[in-house]
């Protein structure tokens, strides 16, 4: 394939590389404006293109290799059990071989690097990614993974499709989820093991009654070995202990106290105390055959904590459902709602989600304290210039502003310090996301709304006199013309979006269908960002470099050079970070660049346009910078590089 600009639409590269017709590309784009189709299904559907071409050329576009999983015979089976079955089908993804410490992996969001994260902290390996189909690699899936029978029951494998349908629908406190025989049935498999018994125990005893009616042991809790070395127990904060949980938010009803002293309250008591202290965002309780696995994030690392007997598993689940009023008896099915508790005098607001596996229920408890501050743009981590032509920009009457990157890579922090930025008493800002944030601004107006509906929310916007705009995400072609719509208007739109890099971000919405000259036209600036852990300040302590270090940082290794690192302490929880900062990478759409993306120029050289004009670093620079000042780690580096 002849070297094509990655940000080339498909049609055109098919054109261009003389696999289809002007009149065919017409035909097809004809048709796509009375079926809303994306442009490579119909030259399929119509017999133009194979699905083989389609994602070979999707694959170069997103700089992914294709990889045909019909061409596949066979998978080995030390391949298949390197990856949890419920992960492989939740997040579309199948390994295919391992060749040392390299796993090559087909994913259907091969750009999803969060999920390439967790694959290679899962396991401790390399991981190689392919494009593929989602429907090739649930064929795979269910190849390997078919239905299995036991003497005592039967696994029902759960439909990926279906289980979309019910994650999408809003399944609150006050709603019983409604079945019928097509449902999803994810049936538990007869090896829950009860650690007390040393025995097998039967389906009917996990579903036994809340804890609150009939406690599950007396004795005082007995803690298992800790899993990992890099946090201490949780312990009971002699400040104040958790109190009751107040309210539900959903429901504005009171709830029973967590009062007395059986071990599940004890356990969760001391749980949501010291994630508390420690700044946790999340915690993940997870049941297995043998045991009850407790994780939780900080710092957007997710560490193994010191976890419950198994025996406790139900009642924990039970009491927190109970808590935010979900149906304690319906096990099969997601359910979420929230919750708020007081915890050192400081109230948090609990977001639970459930979600079934073959051994219990999983729950993440995600923790958003009320007290969150607003940070100061100075204070993000942008760099003295980067920070100049940022304020400029934000500051201009009309146009919009892209904040880009993965899931969790704190473009929901940026946005709200620019709106708090831009905030003033003469200036109409209003803000639309599909989830509360975590941020409260007064003075702006804030409002959630379901990320289908954004569009038609725009347009009531219209109305609202509104002078900045800031939106969640930009999910669909409707929403982003409405947003262009209102550009045209006389309006500032910011907004976040996820994507790998400047160009990505563009592209992204270009791959919606909308014209690339609004897209470049009406953009103003692109700012793509990642999230590294700071040192701990407590424990910093410089050491020098090696050859090999300078090596992978692109040093001179004759040349002596400290860096620093943390080496663990009670305040960083044993990990050596405290704290995150970003790193940032900047596109600016003056008139030149505007010109050299309407003129379809290779995205290398408008990068290197971009930076020399402005004096701007890349990604990888501004990490490699956030090193050598001694704020973060050579391996917090080495994970965006």
């Amino acid at each position: 394939m002849v070297d094509k600009p990655k940000n080339m639409l498909i049609g055109e590269m098919l054109l261009e590389e003389g696999i289809i017709t002007k009149e065919q590309l017409k035909d097809a784009l004809e048709e796509q404006k009375k079926t809303g189709e994306k442009i490579g299904q119909i030259l399929i559907r119509m017999g133009y293109i194979s699905k083989e071409i389609l994602w070979t050329f999707l694959g170069y576009q997103m700089g992914v290799p294709y990889v045909n999983l019909e061409e596949i015979h066979e998978i080995r089976q030390d391949v298949l059990k390197l990856l949890p079955e419920q992960l492989m089908r939740n997040e579309k993804l199948i390994p295919i071989t391992r060749q040392g410490r390299v796993i090559t992996v087909a994913m259907s969001d091969p750009l999803n690097f969060l999920v390439v994260d967790d694959l290679k902290a899962t396991t401790r390996s390399e991981i190689d990614v392919r494009l593929a189909p989602a429907e090739d690699i649930k064929k795979l899936l269910d190849k390997y993974f078919g239905f299995k029978e036991e003497d005592t029951g039967e696994i029902a494998k759960a439909k990926v499709d279906e289980l979309d349908d019910i994650l999408s629908a809003p399944i609150g406190p006050s709603q019983k989820p409604k079945r019928d025989d097509s449902e999803i049935k994810i049936v538990r498999t007869p090896f829950a093991y009860d650690v007390a018994n040393q025995g097998k125990v039967k389906d009917k005893d996990i579903s036994e009654p809340p804890l609150q009616k009939e406690p599950l042991q007396k004795e005082p809790l007995q803690r298992e070995p800790l899993h990992s070395q890099s946090y201490e127990p949780p312990k009971v904060s002699n400040k104040e202990p958790v109190s009751v949980i107040e309210q539900n938010v959903n429901n504005e009803t009171d709830t029973q106290s967590m009062m007395g002293d059986t071990p599940v309250n004890t356990f969760l008591t001391a749980l949501l105390s010291e994630s508390y202290e420690s700044s946790t965002t999340d915690l993940h309780i997870e049941p297995f055959a043998d045991r009850c696995r407790i994780r939780k994030r900080m710092d957007g690392v997710l560490y193994e904590v010191e976890s419950p007997p198994r025996t406790l598993y139900n009642g924990i689940v039970n009491k927190i459902k109970e808590l935010a009023q979900l149906n304690i008896n319906e096990k099969n099915v997601p359910q979420e709602s929230k919750f708020k508790i007081r915890v050192l005098g400081k109230e948090i607001n609990l977001s639970v989600n459930t979600f079934p596996t073959i051994f219990g229920e999983r729950i993440v408890l995600k923790i958003i304290k009320s007290d969150n501050v607003i940070i100061n743009l100075e204070e993000l981590g942008l760099e003295e210039n980067e920070l100049e032509i940022y304020k400029k920009t934000i500051k201009m009457p009309h146009g919009l502003i892209l904040i880009s990157g993965p899931t969790n890579s704190g473009k929901t922090t940026t946005l709200y310090s620019t709106l708090s930025a831009l905030n003033q008493p003469h200036v109409n800002i209003f803000s639309i996301d599909d989830a509360t944030s975590n941020y409260i601004v007064p003075g702006i107006n804030q409002t959630k709304v379901n990320r289908k509906n954004n569009a038609k929310v725009l347009n009531y916007l219209m109305e609202q006199d509104c002078d900045i705009v800031a939106v969640g995400d930009i999910p669909d072609k409707e929403t982003a013309e409405t947003i262009f719509d209102m550009i045209a208007s006389g309006h500032l739109v910011i907004s976040k979006i996820r994507a790998g890099d400047i160009f990505q971000a563009l592209q992204t919405i270009i791959n919606f269908g909308v014209e690339p000259y609004l897209v470049y036209s009406n953009t103003l600036l692109v700012l793509n960002q990642r999230l590294l852990r700071k040192i701990c300040l407590r424990c910093k302590e410089s050491f020098e470099a090696t050859n090999d270090i300078l090596k992978i940082l692109g040093g001179i290794t004759d040349r002596k050079i400290a860096l620093y690192k943390g080496r663990g302490c009670d305040e960083c929880s044993g990990t050596g970070y405290k704290g995150r900062i970003a790193v940032f990478e900047l596109l600016l759409l003056d008139e030149n660049i505007r010109e050299m993306f309407l003129n379809k120029e290779q995205p290398k050289k408008i990068k290197e346009e971009n930076l020399k004009l402005h004096n701007l670093k890349t990604l990888k620079e501004a990490a490699l910078l956030k090193v050598i000042q001694g704020i973060t780690t050579v391996d917090e580096y080495i994970k965006i590089t």
